[in-house]
């Protein structure tokens, strides 16, 4: 008795799973009814027929509900590799353009340091020029026969 409910029960799961499958592929609609060489829209033979199986009642017209966003297919493995693959694509993208921004702030604070230093050598520049000038004149002075001065200058002021 067991074996022939066991039997009995896997038969019925295989027919609802070949029902299934048989309604996937089962056309919506009839969309034309034809006899001999002209062929008759349903609007002149006036009534729409859906094929159905044994068992099936034949719908009365009425629109089957739609149907709902099944989130079962989104549950995939793949799915959430694909979303973590670019959830980690879009963080290293956004640490790209970050690490950019502050290089380029870096850049412009080493320009303007860089700015500075080329003011100052060239200020230290004039003023070597003037003391190498001025050492130029002691030298030439001195081959001339002319002496430097021991006792320092007087500055006469006008008050």
């Amino acid at each position: 008795m067991k074996e022939i409910a066991e039997k009995q029960a896997s038969v019925e799961h295989f027919l609802s799973i070949m029902k299934g499958a048989m309604l996937k592929f089962q056309p919506q609609k009839l969309a034309f009814v034809g006899i001999g060489e002209r062929r008759k829209v349903p609007e002149e033979v006036g009534f729409e027929k859906h094929f159905s199986l044994a068992g099936e009642r034949v719908s009365s017209g009425k629109r089957r509900p739609k149907k709902q966003f099944n989130f079962g297919s989104v549950l995939h493995l793949r799915t959430f590799a694909f979303l973590i693959v670019g959830t980690v694509l879009l963080v290293v993208y956004i640490n790209n353009l970050l690490k950019i921004n502050a290089l380029s702030r870096e850049n412009e604070r080493l320009r303007e340091s860089i700015g500075i230093s080329r003011s100052i050598n060239a200020a230290l520049e004039l003023e070597l020029q003037e003391l190498h000038t001025i050492h130029n004149i002691s030298e030439r002075a001195e081959e001339i026969g002319l002496r430097a001065r021991i006792t320092p200058a007087v500055k006469i002021s006008g008050k």
